[in-house]
């Protein structure tokens, strides 16, 4: 898949807005939201997102709950990146698996992420 934008979804406006900064700092291509509805608000604007990176624990709807319903989507295709601190993180997504999701722990380790970026392939102009 090659992708344009990432979409970064975390309630902790903190995290979601330090690792927008830090990842446009590479000329990564990020848009944000603050909960799983903010999300699919910004991918339904935006036909260029196609990687989301999501907390798992978000009030409302979590992560898990955000990913099956892009994965339910015929007209879209994401990959799909999991930010959790829980142990139990990989429970929760025991049926959303799939060669498209990957789990990374909080704090997240940033050259593991730079690292996973750099193994995805990114439309001319869209990366670092």
């Amino acid at each position: 898949m090659q992708h344009k934008g990432i979409l970064i979804v975390d309630d902790e406006t903190v995290i979601t807005d330090e690792l927008a900064e830090f990842l446009e700092s590479f000329d990564y291509v990020c848009e944000k939201a603050y909960s799983a509805d903010e999300a699919e608000e910004a991918i339904e604007a935006n036909p260029d997102i196609t990687l989301i990176m999501t907390d798992m624990r978000m009030p409302v709807r979590n992560g898990a709950e955000l990913i099956k319903s892009l994965k339910s989507r015929p007209d879209r295709q994401f990959e799909y990146v999991m930010i959790s601190g829980h142990l139990d993180a990989d429970q929760n997504l025991e049926d959303i698996k799939g060669d498209d999701l990957t789990l990374m722990r909080k704090p997240i380790n940033i050259d593991a992420l730079l690292e996973y970026l750099e193994n995805r392939r990114f439309a001319d102009g869209f990366s670092g």
